[in-house]
């Protein structure tokens, strides 16, 4: 049986973790939006030729992440 203190605990858990979760979230946004508008930088500077989409998109991911882009355990390079 819980206490009204463990109780008290596990509120303040939860918040923190949900307070993390909104912070990593935004500034994951903030972080696509630069690689977006890197990106688009690059197609422009290609002379806006279709085509290269993902080229631009890894192109500038790697430029404002860094080289080491990890997903899931993989590193990409």
């Amino acid at each position: 049986m819980n206490t009204r203190n463990d109780h008290k605990k596990e509120e303040l858990l939860e918040h923190s973790v949900s307070r993390e979760s909104v912070h990593s979230a935004s500034d994951d946004g903030e972080v696509r939006h630069r690689i977006a508008v890197r990106a688009y930088e690059l197609y422009r500077e290609r002379g806006c030729h279709d085509g290269h989409d993902l080229d631009d998109w890894l192109e500038a991911e790697r430029s404002i992440v860094g080289p080491d882009i990890t997903t899931a355990g993989i590193v990409l390079s």
